[in-house]
């Protein structure tokens, strides 16, 4: 359960994550088991109420990716 200011932190923080993802991932057609995952949770946090969210679980998913995509290097650009 999470309250409705937590809800549109947990939203701003998805949405941030998933820039980060977009980022440091080159672009293909497919999108990676991560970006599916920001966007379910982002798709989850939009069409739940804050008191079915569980807050300190999609706030540690989300900092699990952040830490994960913010060591990577930037893509090269293609030529």
């Amino acid at each position: 359960m999470c309250t409705l200011m937590q809800k549109d932190a947990l939203i701003e923080r998805v949405a941030s994550v998933q820039a980060l993802i977009a980022r440091k991932t080159p672009r293909t057609g497919k999108r990676s088991a991560d970006q599916d995952r920001i966007v379910s949770l982002r798709r989850f946090l939009y069409a739940s109420s804050p008191e079915s969210i569980d807050f300190e679980a999609v706030a540690d998913e989300c900092n699990a990716l952040h830490q994960k995509y913010s060591a990577l290097p930037k893509p090269e650009a293609a030529a």
